[in-house]
């Protein structure tokens, strides 16, 4: 659960006392009584750990359920610390489950440069995105219920808002797969579902439209 909803940053992890060996990063840091930690992360941000007494063998008391003691419970402590300093220190926060959400999240960082913002506290995963010359909007990711867009099922849903010209909104609107801008205009904003009612190229190329459009004064 630690590393949940995280994303491995590896300019971040090399910061951060790893070193690369092949397709592994690898860290060790001392800890209780001279112990080794030893902290695998792979480049799919995959961790492991290992914990070494002071003669280099395997210590693994520390993984036992109903172990105790207060030496185990030390290295125990020891490790969920330093599992959290990586997690924090080492991984971006992903606030997106869904796959097509954190697509658009990577493409807009690849393509465009920019980086979510997230403006309201009361709305921790609703993420801005503008442009750097003028800070316009030309995308915001939103998780609501479906029943907000007239859709069936209690669960929420991941959605995408993006600018678009009236007369192809008037066209596209569907109340399916494209709706009129959720809290947005709803003459120039329209609304995509992000849980693969579209396809990926079809996403990717409305977010290029939408930030073109943001150009405009």
């Amino acid at each position: 659960m630690i590393f949940k909803n995280r994303r491995l940053n590896i300019e971040k992890i090399l910061q951060h006392g790893f070193k690369r060996d092949g397709e592994i990063f690898i860290r060790r840091d001392k800890i209780v009584n001279d112990f080794t930690a030893e902290i695998i992360i792979d480049t799919g941000g995959n961790v492991t750990t290992k914990i070494f007494d002071t003669d280099g063998e395997l210590y693994t008391l520390h993984l036992v359920d109903g172990a105790s003691g207060s030496f185990v419970g030390s290295v125990k402590a020891a490790h969920e610390k330093i599992l959290h300093d990586v997690a924090e220190n080492c991984f971006d926060e992903e606030i997106y489950s869904g796959e097509q959400a954190l697509k658009v999240v990577e493409l807009i960082r690849e393509k465009f440069s920019d980086t979510p913002e997230f403006l309201w506290e009361k709305f921790p995963n609703f993420a801005v995105f503008r442009r750097r010359d003028n800070r316009k909007w030309y995308a915001v990711i939103m998780v609501v219920p479906r029943e907000k867009l007239q859709l069936t099922g209690k669960d929420e849903l991941e959605i995408l808002n993006l600018r678009v010209e009236p007369e192809e909104l008037n066209r596209l609107v569907d109340g399916e797969k494209y709706f009129r801008g959720w809290h947005m205009n709803k003459k120039s904003w329209m609304t995509l579902r992000l849980d693969g009612a579209l396809s990926d190229e079809e996403i990717f190329s409305r977010v290029e439209q939408s930030y073109h459009l943001a150009a405009r004064k």
